[in-house]
């Protein structure tokens, strides 16, 4: 039986999954990885709208698992316990599965009524979801059974919605030798299953301990293909060992109730980013549930004190079906560093507390110095998420006239001998005049051609039900790009002279308008008046990345005037 190795990250990763940062590189110290410590994430703040536009709305998209064996995500009858667990894991770097320590990672392990023990979650890092699989005990020795289903997960492919089943080998490696494009020998690895294995053995130790038999064994769930061969996508584990673990998930009283809150920070440390989470105070303790992205239900807790809210280092908030990693909430410092190329490195280190400024009669919690952390374990500083300057207010929906678009990026309709197109580039923001959140499913656009609204019609895009002026926020197609605040309109005309864009919102039963914001090809006087001055001044490429300050090549320099007006030019610097 062969198998193949691939580098698509598991056909099957859902968009959270897709999304969620690997625990794993990103260590400053790699030789010792559990010590107490700092972390640094490198980020290029030039490259933001590329980033953000990798992100959009045609990536995979979980639904209700209604097609799964609904067996395989049943908790089985009898002892629940969560063990903490160590060993090593592989992941796929650059089209080769690396290998990787781990210490701090997490299973939930039944000891079934029926005398057998039960795994959640066996392999590692697969986006399992909650499947169980099933260890067959004689005497003090587990025996995993090769061949068992370890995950089943599916996938929206935009068509027909596909189940991937992967099962459990033991894998064995050997190298081989291929030609590359130039002619020269290479060698790389494949990674076959032992069809000799048959059993994955693990001994109980008088201490409740689960130890691994066979530590040199690699193990992974792989995917039968339709010609007989088998697809692994390169996660796997070995020399795995459970630990008994007395820690429990915080959980909220039944008492709480809870409502929205608006969450706000700085990811980056200059875009702000918002999106609502449930929040509720009880007995001077905050309550918060929905920070952790990769585990939705993990609740953070803040005691008030006065007008102070203080939030502790370490509290546990659970195990995530992604990495399978124990996971902690940590307030941190941050400090940032930027090279002459605009490439910048934050560096968090974990500090005991992060006080909060609070303001009981808006129901708000700040702190404009530190940051929190998602962090994988406990040891050392290893985050999935990084929120810096977080605020928490309650979110009430009301009327309100939303925040003008911002102008990115301008091409004129241009012909060709082969086409003749132009487009729009333009951030519409989840905030209003007053800077506060708004919700973005009551959030829409329209753009003008002069004072004529542009009209995508369902003779042009099939897929629309009716000809279309007004445009959801996160709409896309292949000819309107949204990708969170980021949006692009590709157009098909040159019968006009300036480009304009206005916001619409729909809350609180009131529908209220921006300004029509245009980018002027002819003249930019008729948008500002003699009383304005310039407020803000930003840079650009020509791809939309935003830049520090002019560089070499051709730029675009956006001015924002003081009456709310914009000023876009092209600078060309030699």
């Amino acid at each position: 039986m062969k198998i193949k190795f691939t580098f698509l990250l598991l056909v099957s990763l859902v968009a959270t999954c897709a999304l969620a940062q690997s625990p794993y590189g990103t260590i400053q110290d790699k030789n010792n990885p559990y010590v107490k410590g700092r972390q640094s994430h490198v980020i290029n703040q030039n490259v933001r709208f590329a980033d953000k536009l990798s992100t959009l709305a045609s990536a995979p998209k979980a639904e209700a698992p209604t097609e799964l064996d609904p067996s395989l995500f049943v908790q089985p009858e009898g002892e629940l316990q969560l063990m903490r667990r160590s060993g090593v894991d592989y992941l796929p770097v650059w089209g080769q599965p690396a290998p990787a320590p781990y210490e701090e990672k997490g299973t939930y392990v039944v000891k079934g009524t029926d005398g057998n023990y039960y795994f959640k979650n066996f392999v590692t890092n697969m986006c399992n979801g909650g499947t169980w699989i099933k260890g067959d005990v004689e005497g003090n020795v587990i025996s995993v059974k090769t061949g068992q289903i370890c995950t089943q997960l599916w996938y929206d492919n935009g068509e027909t919605n596909q189940v991937y089943t992967y099962y459990l080998y033991a894998l064995e490696a050997h190298e081989e030798t291929g030609i590359d494009w130039y002619g020269e020998e290479y060698t790389y690895t494949v990674f076959s299953p032992d069809e000799s294995v048959t059993e994955i053995l693990f001994h109980i130790e008088a201490d409740g301990s689960i130890t691994s038999q066979d530590g040199d064994m690699l193990y992974g769930g792989v995917i039968e293909e339709e010609d007989g061969t088998f697809t692994w996508p390169g996660y796997g584990d070995m020399d795995c060992t459970f630990y008994p673990f007395d820690e429990m998930p915080q959980i909220a009283p039944d008492e709480v109730e809870f409502s929205d809150y608006v969450f706000s920070n700085y990811p980056y440390a200059t875009d702000i980013a918002y999106r609502i989470i449930q929040g509720g105070i009880l007995d001077n303790t905050f309550y918060i549930k929905g920070l952790a992205e990769i585990i939705p239900e993990g609740i953070v807790m803040a005691t008030i004190e006065g007008d102070k809210a203080r939030i502790v280092t370490n509290q546990f908030l659970g195990v995530d079906d992604t990495y399978s990693t124990l996971v902690y909430l940590k307030p941190c410092s941050y400090t940032i560093e930027t090279d002459e190329w605009g490439w910048s490195t934050i560096y968090t280190d974990e500090v005991d507390e992060m006080v909060m400024d609070y303001d009981a009669a808006a129901s708000r919690f700040s702190n404009d110095e530190l940051g929190l952390l998602i962090n994988a374990g406990k040891m050392a500083v290893l985050s999935h998420e990084q929120y810096l300057r977080p605020t928490f207010y309650k979110f009430e929906e009301k009327a309100a006239t939303p925040s003008s678009p911002e102008w990115t990026q301008y091409y004129p309709f241009t012909e060709t001998e082969y086409s003749a197109w132009g487009y729009a580039g333009f951030n519409i923001y989840t905030t209003d005049v007053d800077n506060n959140y708004i919700l973005p499913d009551k959030l829409f656009y329209s753009c003008y051609l002069d004072q004529t609204p542009l009209v995508f019609s369902v003779e042009d895009y099939p897929e629309l039900e009716e000809d279309m002026t007004v445009i959801p926020y996160a709409f896309s197609n292949y000819d309107i790009v949204a990708s969170n605040e980021i949006h692009y309109i590709y157009f098909y005309r040159g019968d006009f002279e300036n480009f304009g864009v206005q916001t619409i919102y729909r809350g609180g039963g009131e529908e209220k308008r921006s300004p029509i914001i245009y980018y002027y090809q002819t003249s930019i006087t008729e948008a500002i008046d003699s009383n304005a001055t310039v407020v803000e001044t930003s840079y650009f490429d020509l791809t939309g990345r935003q830049l520090q300050g002019l560089k070499k090549g051709l730029n675009i320099v956006v001015m924002k005037y003081s009456n709310g007006t914009t000023k876009s030019t092209k600078v060309m610097v030699r």
